[in-house]
């Protein structure tokens, strides 16, 4: 298990690598996408960490590739405004960090990531709701996955989970567009933003994947979304 570094900045990746290993977690450095498809095909690691800004194309090239094969994908980036942050998000990073940053925060964020792949531990009441099995498909949002009981599975990206945990804790019920953008995006809805359309969008097409269409995520015109079990 291991991180891989994508960034063209020597310094920032050697300071990246260093603050890893101290916290006993194996991490390689890749300058740019060809190198790191190459590192990716060598050995997959657990966690990507990916700059947006590299010498032959855009890190979104790579979390598009890599979005839901596996590894965690953590974008660590100078360009941290709202649009990079959601299409970062809604591309199939499960993290987003802006630079600069603090290293203890960044190590911190990449071992929540790998936390999420462990077995989590039977949560209080006001925790994530337990994972639901309906219309053959186990729904387990706390561990970014949903999976049919006979094998099948897909990896949500974690604006995805956050998503799904919303809807499973109000059956029924209507999840408004501003709360997903706020809860799940982390900021504010502003007039004619369609990134959480399209963040319903991905999940809806997963779930329907597993379930055969029975399970899907109905759109509500003017006000967001809910859970439709047919």
């Amino acid at each position: 298990m291991d991180i891989l570094i994508v960034e063209d900045e020597p310094d920032i990746a050697t300071l990246i690598a260093r603050a890893l290993q101290r916290e006993v977690l194996a991490a390689r450095q890749a300058p740019n996408l060809a190198e790191a498809r190459r590192a990716i095909a060598e050995r997959q690691p657990a966690v990507l960490l990916v700059d947006l800004g590299l010498a032959d194309g855009s890190g979104l090239q790579l979390v598009r590739e890599m979005a839901g094969q596996g590894p965690f994908i953590m974008v660590v980036s100078g360009q941290g405004d709202e649009v990079d942050r959601v299409l970062a998000l809604e591309l199939g990073a499960d993290d987003f960090v802006c630079k600069p940053f603090s290293a203890r925060e960044l190590v911190a964020r990449v071992r929540a990531l790998l936390r999420r792949g462990e077995p989590r531990p039977q949560r209080a009441a006001e925790g994530p709701p337990e994972p639901l099995v309906v219309a053959g498909v186990r729904l387990d949002p706390a561990r970014l996955r949903i999976a049919r009981e006979d094998g099948p599975e897909l990896r949500l990206t974690a604006a995805e989970a956050g998503l799904l945990e919303l809807l499973l804790r109000r059956p029924g019920q209507v999840v408004e567009r501003e709360e997903v953008y706020e809860l799940v995006l982390g900021r504010r809805l502003l007039p004619q933003q369609r990134g959480v359309d399209q963040l319903a969008s991905s999940l809806r097409q997963k779930l329907a994947q597993l379930s055969a269409d029975r399970i899907e995520i109905a759109s509500v015109r003017g006000r967001g979304y809910r859970l439709v079990i047919g």
